[in-house]
């Protein structure tokens, strides 16, 4: 393989990594409360001066944070965040998940979970744990405060703010982990949490099909110049055979 085979290779290579994140995207075009994946790539120099060669590398991935649709559900167990923050989850194994997905269930123990059983983290740690006797007759304030018909408090939500929240990483079921090195969360003064609302997906559905049918071309104009450069070697080898 000479040099333009290993551009192209590794220009195939970033986008096929490119294709894999467009193609989630559109899968989860109608998950609540999902942010848009996108991969990062970059030049790599191998050489210098006039003789150094660009390889394309993909170097990881960032997550789109811009707010997705809010959708009034009319359900007092869906909550949504505006602007800035994310809920708290206890995870299966003990670790917390973040995320903007509010669509809660109330299980037998008065717990607040997601459809997944993963609890919603209250204020000072611990699960929003409700009365056997309210339900899911609960108001919730802007502020994540829960509180009884009667306005009695019952547990206030935590929401906080993630530095490097860009860099988290997806653990599935609407679910992410904080990026190396983000610091500690803090809870935010100031939330807009929505009660009877869902977040919808920040994918747009026709830009992401735009972006991977340009990405599918990028492919095959990769490896149609890998074959032209493969035709050539094989056509100067034979060149020189017959000298």
């Amino acid at each position: 393989m000479t040099n333009i085979s290993y551009v192209s290779l590794s220009q195939a290579t970033a986008l096929t990594r490119s294709m894999d994140t467009a193609a989630h995207n559109l899968a989860n075009a109608t998950t609540s409360g999902y942010k848009a994946i996108h991969p990062v790539t970059q030049s790599v120099p191998d050489g210098s001066g006039q003789d150094a060669i660009n390889y394309v590398r993909e170097s990881g991935t960032y997550l789109e944070l811009s707010d997705g649709p809010l959708t009034q559900t009319g359900n007092p167990m869906d909550i949504a965040i505006a602007g800035d923050g994310w809920f708290q989850f206890q995870m299966p194994g003990g670790e917390t998940g973040y995320s903007r997905h509010g669509r809660l269930v109330v299980d037998v123990d008065g717990q607040l979970k997601t459809a997944a059983g993963m609890p919603l983290m209250g204020v000072g740690g611990g699960p929003v744990v409700l009365p056997d006797d309210v339900g899911d007759e609960v108001m919730i304030t802007t502020s994540g405060t829960v509180t009884n018909p009667q306005g009695a408090v019952l547990g206030a939500i935590s929401v906080v703010a993630i530095n490097q929240a860009a860099q988290m990483l997806p653990m599935g079921a609407g679910m992410y982990q904080l990026p190396p090195n983000a610091g500690q969360p803090q809870q935010m003064e100031s939330p807009q949490v929505k009660q009877g609302f869902v977040e919808g997906s920040n994918v747009n559905a026709v830009l992401e099909m735009t972006r991977l049918i340009d990405i599918q071309r990028a492919y095959e104009n990769s490896v149609k110049l890998m074959g032209s450069d493969d035709d050539l070697t094989r056509t100067a080898i034979q060149k020189l055979g017959r000298v």
